[in-house]
């Protein structure tokens, strides 16, 4: 039993632990009858998940009104009886939606990386439990989550990742056959995409006034992101292995999130990214131990944590914070949102531009082209160029006359 006092969601429940066998499939042919005003309706025997276990019951279900051509009314008994003889259907259907949550946590949520069961798990925290927790399986349908999530006056994208997560939820139920009907999410959508704010392009003498306002290390870290496209986690996660001298390679194979050593993101991101002229500036980081991290950032004086000893800060956050923010303040090129992801997202512009997106995607360590596009910023300076040559080539040269 949960805590609730409902039947908890497990396999075990399912076949019997609650104090029999699961009901076995099982036909039946209700009589239709007529209501006093002349609605339609049948009385199947539907097993029901009770305190004490399964229990099997009388349950009136309306088939229509007076007015339903008997046709009408035979299709729809036969509609509600091709259900209720599912006997394992009707008791799965009946299972709180929070003790599929519970085993979501439990069996998937606990197998994946570090990023994202703190992203789950606080998804489901603080929108999907609150909201579901104590509807049954059968009461999770499109409709009911489609309003619910359009009542949200969260970003598209919160919105997007609940629809994602919750679609993932009943994927999971239905692989573990807790679920045999088709996927309720299927059909839900996290509506028309609109960024919150528009994600700028710094100019290239931005660029340069924001690396040569950074200290040392953190402007390398900088240039890794900014050349090599490399996620900050994987910048931070660098150990001396991960730089190949002969090759002038980095191998992404490992990152390092806000303490939490794991494998890269997915497949696709575990790459061979060229050093470029940081080769040089990397290799003086070195000191001969493959397994040590390559950065070793010191924090400001006066900065670091109550109970650390060292001062050597390893989390984006703290980087972003004493380094990142103010120097792109001092420079003038700060705006809401501008952070370590910023300078990935100008490496992956210019790549576009000079490699083509199929190779920006492997250089980036995208699963998809389309995700490489989506990270593109619009390069207004090289636009603007593009619409000039081409009137020119077709037109002359206007001289900045009306066309």
């Amino acid at each position: 039993m949960s805590a609730s006092g409902q039947v908890s969601f497990s396999l075990s429940a399912l076949l019997g632990a609650m104090g029999g066998p699961v009901p076995r499939e099982r036909f039946q042919d209700p009589t239709i009858e007529q209501t006093k005003s002349g609605s339609y309706f049948i009385r199947p025997w539907v097993d029901v998940i009770t305190k004490d276990g399964i229990d099997r019951r009388k349950k009136t279900i309306v088939l229509g009104p007076e007015t339903m051509k008997q046709r009408d009314v035979l299709a729809a008994k036969r509609r509600a009886m091709e259900t209720i003889n599912r006997a394992s259907y009707v008791i799965q259907s009946q299972i709180r939606f929070g003790d599929l949550l519970d085993e979501y946590a439990t069996r998937h949520i606990k197998r994946q990386g570090f990023a994202t069961q703190n992203k789950y798990e606080s998804l489901i925290k603080v929108h999907i439990r609150p909201a579901f927790e104590d509807f049954q399986l059968i009461e999770i349908t499109a409709k009911r989550v489609q309003e619910w999530l359009d009542a949200k006056p969260k970003s598209w994208s919160t919105r997007n990742d609940i629809r994602n997560l919750m679609s993932g939820i009943f994927e999971r139920a239905i692989a573990w056959k807790y679920w045999q009907d088709t996927n309720p999410i299927e059909h839900v959508t996290a509506g028309r995409k609109r960024l919150v704010r528009e994600k700028k392009k710094l100019t290239d003498d931005e660029t340069r006034k924001l690396l040569a306002a950074l200290p040392g290390q953190v402007r390398l870290v900088a240039q890794v992101a900014l050349f090599c496209t490399l996620r900050i986690s994987e910048v931070l996660g660098l150990k001396e292995k991960s730089l190949d001298w002969e090759t002038g390679e980095i191998y992404v194979q490992e990152r390092l999130h806000r303490g939490d050593l794991d494998i890269t993101k997915n497949r696709a991101a575990e790459r061979r990214v060229p050093m470029g002229y940081l080769a040089d500036e990397l290799k003086k980081l070195c000191m001969g131990d493959p397994e040590r991290f390559v950065f070793e950032i010191q924090i400001p004086p006066g900065k670091v944590r109550p109970g650390r000893k060292r001062g050597i800060c390893r989390d984006d956050r703290d980087l972003q914070k004493h380094f990142l923010r103010p120097a792109a303040k001092d420079v003038g090129c700060y705006v809401v949102g501008f952070g370590w992801h910023a300078l990935r997202r100008e490496a992956v512009t210019a790549f576009n531009s000079a490699l083509g997106v199929t190779q920006t995607m492997r250089l980036a360590g995208h699963s998809s082209v389309s995700m490489s596009a989506e990270y593109t910023l619009a390069d207004r300076i090289e636009q603007d160029r593009a619409v000039r040559e081409r009137q020119e080539r077709l037109m002359g040269e206007t001289k900045g006359e009306p066309v």
